[in-house]
């Protein structure tokens, strides 16, 4: 019974000792005895556990079975499946978008602090401001906050996060006034709280080991545009692209790329 059905016979004894399956008739020494005409009935528990319905399941339905209860029961399932197709799909999604993240860093070959002009994409992402004075701490506790509300929607922060900066903060003493902590979408949830537009166009960029509150690299990048008579047009993105968990070159310090939207001034 336990070699036609492909399984073992530990499987058959398992299921005589749930109630799941029993033979015709155990005999003095043990053995147990099973019939041809109980074939069928396993072949069916076989097909159900393939498919992934657990055990209990299957039990009650077959102590209960008729054809209402078996669509009944396929069906219960095949909604479980689709859920799980969809999960899947998702989870796949995310690590494609790190690994697209973390294959542009690896793949970094500019100059460090380094200006550069790049026309960047319109990205949807979450904002959470920060409550306290910059400092690594109140980065990673913002942080959390908004991993929190995209766990909410069933998302994870795949596409990568970031400090904003305010425009209008970028020259003042208090230049993390109104900042807060971005993370991009995997992908668009109007429902969302917190949803802002990071607008699509020219900035000026530059590659950096440091945090958002080194200000050294923001004020560098801000004498470069005046320099070259570029005008500021939006919010700075400081976005990280490798975390201090990887420690690249010895660093204690994220890599980022400082990113401000420009316009040419003629």
């Amino acid at each position: 019974m336990a070699a036609i059905h492909n399984i073992s016979r530990q499987t058959l004894i398992y299921y005589n000792k749930i109630g799941l399956f029993k033979p015709v008739r155990i005999d003095e020494n043990g053995y147990r005895y099973y019939s041809a005409e109980q074939i069928p009935l396993l072949r069916e528990i076989c097909f159900l556990k393939s498919i992934g319905i657990k055990l209990n399941s299957i039990k009650h339905h077959i102590g209960n079975r008729n054809v209402t209860t078996a669509i009944s029961l396929l069906e219960l399932h095949e909604e479980f499946i689709n859920k799980e197709i969809d999960y899947l799909l998702k989870t796949r999604k995310f690590i494609q978008q790190r690994l697209m993240k973390y294959g542009e860093a690896k793949n970094f070959k500019y100059e460090l602090d380094k200006p550069m002009i790049e026309e960047l994409p319109e990205r949807k992402v979450l904002f959470i401001p920060f409550e306290n004075e910059l400092c690594r701490e109140e980065l990673h506790l913002t942080l959390m906050k908004a991993w929190n509300v995209l766990s909410k929607h069933e998302m994870l922060p795949s596409e990568g996060f970031g400090t904003v900066i305010l425009k209008d903060q970028l020259r003042k003493d208090d230049v993390f006034k109104g900042a807060g902590i971005y993370t991009s979408l995997p992908f668009v949830d109007a429902n969302i709280e917190n949803l802002i537009t990071l607008p699509a166009g020219q900035y000026v960029c530059m590659y950096k080991y440091g945090m958002p509150y080194h200000t050294e690299f923001l004020k560098t990048l801000i004498q470069w545009i005046d320099d070259h008579q570029y005008k500021i047009v939006g919010d700075a993105i400081d976005a990280c692209l490798l975390d201090t968990t990887f420690y690249e070159n010895d660093q204690n310090v994220d890599f980022c790329q400082l990113q401000i939207p420009v316009e040419k001034i003629y």
